[in-house]
């Protein structure tokens, strides 16, 4: 019971952090920052917040450090991505990035690990 339990909180509290980060992206101006406020950190904080009230604080240092090493290498992928695309089209320009995004996701999860 406690798995299902878990699994439907996520889903509630997710969901309910996504509607008050929307309602605060439509409040931002200049629109452009609205981005900030879209679901994966209103996700990550709901799923943080559960982390720690079924499985404790650890757990969720652990899922926050991922979080921490994970964040700019997708901002690194995203960077590579964008003309990697328009140079090598979708296939090898997706592949390219991917391999950035495992190389700087491997180097910062060994940088922030305990």
């Amino acid at each position: 019971m406690k798995p299902l339990l878990e699994i439907v909180l996520k889903a509630f509290i997710g969901g309910l952090f996504v509607v008050v980060f929307a309602l605060v992206a439509e409040t931002v101006q200049p629109k452009r920052l609205a981005g900030i406020f879209a679901a994966a950190p209103s996700v990550a904080l709901g799923g943080l917040i559960l982390t720690v009230v079924f499985k404790g604080n650890q757990d969720a240092a652990a899922a926050a450090r991922g979080m921490v090493a994970g964040a700019p290498a997708f901002t690194a992928y995203c960077l590579v991505d964008v003309p990697a695309l328009g140079r090598f089209g979708a296939m090898r320009g997706s592949v390219a990035a991917l391999v950035v995004w495992f190389a700087a996701a491997a180097a910062l999860a060994f940088a922030v690990a305990p």
